[in-house]
């Protein structure tokens, strides 16, 4: 017998959604300290990793907030957010 919970697509993309977020967050951050890091060192490689760091970890919260929409969508459940994804 399966006793696995059945999930819905929405619930998956949700989930989806807050692991590309943070994910994107974390990414961007560690681009921010690498960039920082590479400008101070004079090092124009650790500089240019940070800086596509940066780049991928924005495309992850983007990506994150469109599948956030999504699972909304889908599910007829609307959050009253600032973060509108007309802004993205």
């Amino acid at each position: 017998m399966d006793n696995k919970i059945k999930r819905t697509p929405a619930e998956v993309a949700a989930d989806a959604s807050v692991e590309h977020t943070g994910k994107g967050v974390l990414n961007q951050m560690k681009g921010s300290v690498k960039e920082t890091w590479g400008k101070a060192t004079g090092d124009t490689s650790t500089r240019l990793s940070g800086t596509m760091d940066k780049l991928k970890g924005k495309a992850q919260e983007t990506l994150g907030r469109l599948e956030g929409k999504e699972a909304e969508l889908e599910t007829g459940i609307t959050r009253d957010r600032k973060d509108d994804i007309g802004k993205i």
